[in-house]
């Protein structure tokens, strides 16, 4: 009998000015709210059919807003209090409470080369080890996944830094687990990113943001 698998989304809510503020500040936050929903829509999107998914959302009153955006699919769950690895944490410690024997895969919004392929390959790489991670450009991590609760690789985690994905490995390495990483890729946050990342993103949302109409050049 297979393990089952469960897909985390951790969301934001789609609401101007509170989501890829970074990016905002160069493309304004009616676009970046845009290219924010379409990411989220996209993840969902390429999370197989079969695997049970889950969309942690922030804040924890916006639940009719994330069904709206999202649909009937994943089941919706506040994220609750706490920095991003308390916040994870707690997801994954219910999840395995909920179920002891289970893949358990996290992703974000703002990587648009994940792919179905990409998570077909990071469940079965928890075959052989206890984690699988897929390394970020800027230092973090995009995906990371496990088959059992370790409550320390959420902690002490300098979250938004260029240490989160060394901290991590660091953590499984000292409690003598097992992990394999995936290719690794870009997050998009800032105007460089973006434009790195445009051959991912649907041609009507990059056309809306008119990044060519401005004659922007990439740093």
């Amino acid at each position: 009998m297979s393990v089952p698998i469960k897909a985390i989304l951790m969301f934001k809510a789609p609401v101007e000015g509170m989501v890829m503020t970074r990016l905002a500040k160069s493309v304004g936050s009616r676009k970046a709210l845009a290219l924010y929903r379409w990411l989220g829509a996209w993840q969902l999107s390429v999370v197989p059919d079969g695997w049970d998914l889950e969309t942690r959302f922030s804040p924890d009153d916006a639940e009719s807003e994330m069904r709206k955006w999202l649909g009937e699919r994943p089941a919706l769950i506040a994220q609750g209090g706490g920095d991003l690895g308390d916040r994870m944490g707690r997801a994954a410690r219910e999840s395995f409470e909920d179920s002891e024997r289970r893949k358990l895969i996290f992703l974000g919004a703002d990587c648009p080369s994940i792919d179905e392929t990409l998570l077909v390959d990071a469940a079965a790489r928890l075959d052989d080890a206890d984690f699988v991670l897929g390394p970020s450009k800027d230092g973090g991590y995009y995906l990371i996944g496990m088959k059992g609760f370790a409550k320390e690789i959420f902690e002490g985690v300098a979250w938004s830094s260029d240490e989160v994905l060394k901290t991590t490995i660091n953590w499984i390495q000292a409690l003598g687990m097992t992990y394999q990483l995936l290719p690794e890729k870009e997050d998009i946050d800032e105007l460089d990113s973006l434009h790195s990342q445009k051959e991912f993103i649907d041609r009507a949302v990059w056309e809306l943001l008119g990044l060519e109409e401005k004659g922007w050049q990439p740093n």
